[in-house]
């Protein structure tokens, strides 16, 4: 279970050592046991907000982002089925609700070499096309701040445009993902150096 603290403020030397943080309960089952989850849900929700507040206060950024995560994961599990939960738990499957950088920055990678391979095969076919251009083109869709096409030769961009739509469909996809996984980098990085806006 949670811990109850009655109130009480953490010492700024207050640590959890070994601590294992319930699961958080899944709503599924009969209407009884689903009322039974929710106010454990909400019972976890307060708690994990009232550590997370004086973790704060006394400076602990670790434990501070733990119970960000609990709590939201703990919010997601207690939303009503909709797209917003489906959200929620995207959110949480994509960057571990806002406290990782590494998994949006693997799924900015993985998009980016598929694209990249995608257009490589295509391109093994073209003579005008080399590994370079389909770099500076996958790469400068990926990144919005990033002008590919200014290294691309005029024949080389003729031809590029030319490539299946199938191959312009996936780079509309990648140029829309992108922005998205970079902002939830920039959250996690903002999280992790507490950096304020």
């Amino acid at each position: 279970m949670t811990p109850v603290f009655h109130g009480r403020n953490f010492h700024p030397a207050w640590d959890f050592h070994g601590v294992t943080w319930p699961k958080i309960p899944k709503r599924n089952g009969d209407k009884k046991t689903q009322d039974t989850i929710e106010d454990t849900l909400l019972y976890h929700i307060t708690s994990y907000e009232y550590i997370r507040t004086q973790a704060e206060n006394i400076g602990q950024l670790e434990l501070r982002k733990e119970m960000i995560r609990q709590e939201l994961a703990c919010r997601a599990e207690l939303a009503e089925p909709s797209f917003e939960r489906y959200l929620r738990k995207a959110y949480g499957w994509i960057c571990d609700h806002g406290t990782s950088i590494g998994r949006p920055a693997l799924a900015l990678l993985c998009i980016w070499g598929f694209t990249f391979l995608a257009w490589r095969g295509w391109a093994a076919q073209e003579a005008a096309v080399t590994t370079w251009d389909v770099l500076y083109h996958t790469g400068g869709r990926m990144l919005p701040f990033v002008g590919g096409h200014a290294y691309v030769e005029e024949h080389t961009l003729k031809a590029l445009r030319a490539a299946p739509h199938v191959l312009h469909f996936l780079s509309a996809m990648a140029a829309i993902l992108s922005p998205f996984l970079l902002f939830l980098m920039a959250l996690a990085l903002r999280l992790k150096f507490r950096m304020s806006v």
